[in-house]
């Protein structure tokens, strides 16, 4: 539709990123008829990439993904304490894929662009501020943008958040991941300490491309990410991949793990990492990201019509997330609270009962690869399980359920 304001083009809505959740906020407003253009500021969407790639099955029916995005099957994970002990898990119910992320990308912006949405690359937005007459966008090296509404796709990047109104994530880590050419795995491998990775952990991710073994390994921690990151590679290399590892820059990353003070403002709503909509248990954002960017897409579309960009008219966006996400990411920051608090004992004594005791059954009845609530709750409520984290915290409560 579009218009003009002080000689500039008025665009319906500027997203601010080409990333899953942008792409689909960006394609569900422009097949309403809208005028969309999304601004990506690397050169192609989903270059360079940051994300380990792990997806529920789930969301390729829901989202209509294509089934040459999955690189191999995530079945089974083998989880690791500080003193080398391990555990084998698997759940038929935890159905879930490791993808193309780079792939995924350009999918979803080729299909926001199939829905006439303008995909404009090499577009860094430097600021970003908000008048009665629309959202103003100064482009580096380019035109600026106004549009009547903005949707804030900018990943974990939060420059624009203070002058917005809308707050940063209250809970965060810092993860390093490089994506190599790395001997076969089995299964995913998890490895938790306190040395290792404090308040996080470390991992290996197999699966194959173009027919060559390969490994995304990487480490959220606290702390001195780099230097963990580095340690950590150096303890689980071996001879046949010292050469693939050897030099790589691991990308590094800020993680939100809390959702940011408010989504929502006047003209403005923020998803996926941009508003720490993501699982706080590990910092996945993929599918969160992609829900919230419809939901936000729906809300947009309905404000326009209305005509009413208010942040009254766009709280509707937060309490459809909050009524799809807010029980899962309260209950998950509850247990990553816990789990943060255990030392190397507890930890390993984690790892003990999960080989004896009935922890296995348990997961398997209740876990699930996008929704963690269920079986947060019951591990919280289980008393062997209590009994180990109250030595390291000792206000752990099944609380929320």
């Amino acid at each position: 539709m579009g218009g003009s304001s002080d000689g500039v083009h008025l665009r319906d809505v500027v997203v601010i990123g080409a990333g899953p959740a942008g792409s689909i906020a960006a394609g569900h407003i422009a097949r309403t008829g809208r005028d969309v253009v999304v601004l990506e500021e690397h050169a192609e969407a989903g270059r360079p990439v940051h994300c380990t790639g792990l997806l529920g099955d789930e969301a390729f029916s829901e989202f209509g993904l294509p089934s040459d995005l999955v690189l191999a099957r995530a079945g089974a994970a083998r989880f690791w304490g500080a003193a080398g002990e391990s555990v084998s898990m698997q759940s038929a119910s935890v159905r879930a894929s490791i993808i193309d992320r780079g792939a995924l990308d350009a999918f979803l912006a080729g299909r926001a662009a199939d829905a006439a949405a303008e995909i404009r690359t090499s577009a860094r937005v430097d600021s970003i501020s908000v008048t009665e007459s629309g959202v103003h966008v100064a482009v580096r090296g380019g035109a600026p943008v106004v549009a009547r509404a903005c949707v804030l796709a900018c990943g974990a990047n939060y420059r624009f958040h203070g002058s917005l109104g809308l707050g940063r994530p209250t809970a965060f880590l810092q993860s390093a991941q490089v994506d190599i050419v790395f001997p076969e795995r089995p299964s995913i491998e998890v490895r938790f300490g306190r040395q290792l990775a404090p308040g996080g952990f470390g991992w290996i991710v197999p699966f194959r491309r173009e027919g060559e073994s390969r490994a995304r390994i990487g480490l959220m921690s606290e702390s001195r990410t780099r230097e963990r990151f580095a340690a950590f590679v150096d303890a689980v290399r071996t001879p046949a991949a010292a050469a693939a590892i050897e030099g790589v820059d691991p990308r590094m990353k800020m993680l939100p793990l809390a959702p940011i003070a408010r989504t929502f403002a006047d003209r403005v709503v923020a998803v996926g990492d941009a508003a720490g909509l993501v699982k706080p248990t590990t910092g996945g954002g993929i599918y969160y990201g992609m829900l919230s960017g419809a939901m936000a897409g729906e809300t947009v579309v309905e404000a326009l019509n209305a005509g009413d960009l208010s942040a009254a008219a766009l709280s509707a966006y937060e309490r459809r997330w909050q009524q799809r996400l807010g029980s899962e990411i309260r209950a998950g920051l509850r247990f990553r609270q816990v789990m943060a608090g255990l030392d190397d004992p507890s930890i390993d004594a984690l790892i003990d009962l999960a080989k004896v005791n009935g922890v296995a059954p348990l997961l398997q009845r209740t876990a699930s690869f996008n929704w963690h609530r269920r079986a947060a709750l019951a591990l919280l409520a289980h008393p062997a399980f209590r009994r180990i984290a109250l030595k390291s915290w000792p206000t752990v409560t099944p609380s929320e359920r």
